[in-house]
């Protein structure tokens, strides 16, 4: 499922415009970018969480050349499942 597959869902089940269900998409895709971006966490009950996670920078070797390569710190994106959730995808 993408998000295309997302929209035209949301779309027949709520009865909306295919505008305005990719609006209602892409406004909750943006607003938890923003908010992953402020270093907060989402938290959908039933569902789960996404939050960002730090990495320290470090020193890498390159497998390739063996040579030393600086690896810049990061924060990376991360999703915990609810046990709600969980639990209904293993019945």
């Amino acid at each position: 499922m993408n998000k295309l597959n997302i929209i035209n869902d949301l779309a027949k089940e709520k009865n909306l415009t295919i505008n305005d269900a990719e609006k209602i998409v892409s406004t909750i895709v943006e607003e938890i970018s923003k908010s992953l971006i402020l270093g907060e966490r989402v938290e959908f009950r039933g569902f789960g969480i996404f939050f960002t996670k730090s990495r320290k920078k470090r020193i890498a070797r390159n497998p390739k050349t063996g040579e030393l390569i600086n690896i810049k710190a990061k924060r990376l994106p991360q999703f915990r499942i609810s046990k709600y959730f969980f639990e209904k995808i293993n019945e």
